[in-house]
């Protein structure tokens, strides 16, 4: 049995207009035109489908039972339809995002602001963690994006953001806001806001303390968000990076670490992701406001004290 897509299509349409003409008029064809396709129909089906009573067609049990099931079909070709229109506008659609704690206010915040706005048909789903968890997640293709520090294994989904190095923070009132770097050895008896075990600086910074003439007198670990507001609340010196200074909006005087230790942020994706336009303009815009974060050096290497905002 060979049926034609017009043929059901002109079944269809008798069906749901009640006549020949208003199927005609419907698919923009001539009335002979709906007559053949419903003979040639009920030939390839052997089947009688409708009972012809002068100019009118009177469906018949078959035709009845053969109806549902050709709009089951249109229906799932309706669901076909209204899926790639979803796809197309990213409706229905939950985009799964994670960050690191500095980079989620102001700059993630700002760039969904400014990108998605007042836009209810985009379901988001934002989570804060650590650098770890999020490659472990975007890796299985459980985020659709990850904004995270860098980590040596960088590959060609890993999209560079910022590079800086580790700076200290302090109270403007603090000895250390007077001078030009900060080494291992200013450190010695201070209490070091320092960065969680996960976090990639934590590596070079414990490298660089073990190398110094004394020890600190005591050491608190968090985010390094954390670290900056408390210095700011006098708790100790913070160990961050000029994107979690800025961030906190804490008051703190900046001043470059010596030996440099490198901060890179990326956004990442997953293995054979498809393409995302939304979020790619999030990241490009991420990536603009990261870089318009005034450096704590010139660009001879002399450092710049300043005060963050």
């Amino acid at each position: 049995m060979r049926l034609s897509h017009r043929q059901v299509e002109a079944f269809r349409n008798v069906m749901m207009t009640g006549g020949i003409t208003s199927a005609a008029a419907a698919m923009h064809v001539t009335q002979p035109a709906v007559s053949r396709l419903i003979r040639d129909l009920e030939q390839s089906m052997r089947l009688q489908l409708f009972e012809r009573r002068g100019a009118r067609l009177d469906p018949t049990p078959e035709a009845t039972m053969l109806y549902r099931e050709v709009e089951r079909l249109y229906l799932g070709l309706d669901q076909i339809a209204q899926a790639a229109e979803d796809i197309r506008s990213h409706k229905n659609i939950v985009i799964r995002i994670g960050t690191v704690t500095s980079l989620m206010r102001p700059y993630l915040q700002q760039a969904i602001h400014e990108i998605i706005g007042d836009r209810k048909d985009l379901p988001l789903v934002i989570d804060v963690e650590n650098s770890r968890h999020i490659w472990e997640m975007v890796e299985n293709a459980q985020y659709d994006a990850g904004f995270v520090y860098g980590r040596q294994r960088m590959d060609m989904r890993a999209v560079p953001l910022r590079h800086l190095g580790a700076v200290v923070g302090v109270l403007p009132d603090h000895p250390l806001a007077r001078q030009t770097v900060c080494t291992a050895d200013d450190l010695a008896g201070e209490r070091l806001l320092i960065p969680g075990r996960n976090s990639p600086v934590r590596i070079a910074l414990d490298n660089a303390l073990s190398t110094a003439s004394g020890s600190p007198q005591s050491i608190v670990e968090t985010s390094m968000l954390n670290c900056c507001h408390f210095a700011a609340n006098g708790m100790g010196i913070a160990i961050a990076d000029e994107v979690s200074i800025h961030a906190a909006e804490a008051g703190l005087a900046t001043i470059p670490l010596m030996p440099a230790i490198p901060v890179s942020y990326y956004a990442i994706r997953p293995p054979g992701a498809h393409h995302i336009a939304i979020l790619d303009r999030i990241v490009e815009r991420v990536q603009v406001l990261l870089n318009a974060i005034p450096p704590v050096a010139d660009s001879d290497g002399s450092a710049v004290i300043r005060t963050s905002p």
